[in-house]
């Protein structure tokens, strides 16, 4: 191997490790600050790191982690995209959940059928029109948001939400196996599913292209608009099933019920280092933020800030961490 060939791999280590110590360096960012928060609400409240408390804050996160693997995936594709229809596609499929089911376990199957179908399809116009028709992802899917939210409130006004989820479904949403909420289980196992797909496929490896250089991923051959459609509608598809799991744990179904999911979501993602550029996606680090979002609001909430004084905290932690995600960006 000639002198010129050791430079290029001696570059190319450097580079792969700056980009570990860098990843590792955002993970432990994150567990630090979950732990300052434990330590801080342990000082402010009573038990508030007792087993118990623990658990049930890793129980509610896990709903905002579901529905920030939706905006890590269609974020991951670049493009500036975001995807704030998740929250109302999962309200939706709810409500239309709870009626199929009524109660029955033998309808659990026509439910969960149902909620992929809406949701894919919701997210197939979500795609199509960011993709095809080159509209920007913010206005799309808020404009969706509206619609969704349009018929929801049409359907159900003058009239309550009959229904509710089959015993299977509550006990995998809303009941704990031991000392653990059941649906931690499907969060470890949905993040495993994940990071096979991004990082042992093929359509993870042109996912993550895409986001990182939608020009050099065209020029190799890559479908652009295809992966981006793909990202929006298994989007939609994990919404959709997300509105089933919600209704299993809240044991009916209201409005605006997943809707007050959409800004965590997309929070979660920030503070799980995931750039908003596209091009990457740690779901574990995700995880992380979702955890560090639900202790930070059981804190103000201790504290009697109440919703107002959530979304204060919210905004001041985003912006912290963005400028010092973009300051560190700036010095690499």
């Amino acid at each position: 191997m000639d002198t010129n060939n050791l430079n290029d791999l001696s570059i190319r280590q450097k580079g792969t490790l700056s980009v570990m110590i860098h990843n590792n360096k955002k993970t432990i960012i994150a567990f630090l600050l979950i732990i300052f928060l434990f330590l801080l609400g342990e000082v402010v409240v009573s038990d508030f790191l007792s087993v118990g408390q623990v658990l049930l804050t890793i129980k509610l996160s896990s709903f905002i982690a579901l529905f920030a693997l939706c905006q890590m995936i269609v974020i991951a594709a670049g493009g500036a995209g975001l995807d704030l229809s998740v929250g109302f596609i999962a309200t939706l499929t709810a409500i239309l959940a709870a009626m199929i089911m009524d109660g029955k376990n033998e309808n659990l199957l026509t439910a969960i059928v149902v909620a992929l179908i809406i949701g894919a399809m919701i997210g197939f116009l979500n795609g199509a029109l960011v993709a095809y028709v080159k509209l920007p992802p913010l206005v799309v899917t808020m404009a969706m948001a509206s619609i969704i939210q349009g018929i929801i409130n049409v359907y159900t006004a003058g009239k309550s939400i009959t229904g509710k989820p089959s015993p299977i479904l509550q006990a995998l949403a809303a009941q704990s196996t031991g000392i653990f909420p059941n649906i931690l289980f499907v969060l470890v196992f949905l993040a495993v599913i994940v990071m096979i797909l991004l990082y042992k496929t093929k359509w993870g490896l042109k996912l993550f292209g895409v986001g990182t250089n939608e020009r050099t991923a065209y020029l190799s051959g890559v479908n652009v608009k295809a992966v981006r459609l793909t990202a929006f509608i298994i989007s939609g598809a994990i919404a959709g099933l997300i509105g089933l799991l919600l209704i299993g744990n809240m044991g009916t179904a209201f409005k605006d019920m997943g809707s007050s999911y959409v800004m965590p979501s997309i929070a979660a993602v920030v503070v799980g280092g995931v750039s908003l550029n596209g091009g990457e996606g740690n779901y574990f680090r995700v995880i992380l933020g979702s955890i560090f979002l639900q202790t930070l609001t059981n804190l103000l909430v201790a504290l009697g800030w109440g919703d107002a004084g959530k979304w204060l905290g919210f905004g001041i932690v985003l912006f912290v961490l963005l400028i010092a995600y973009v300051s560190d960006r700036r010095k690499r």
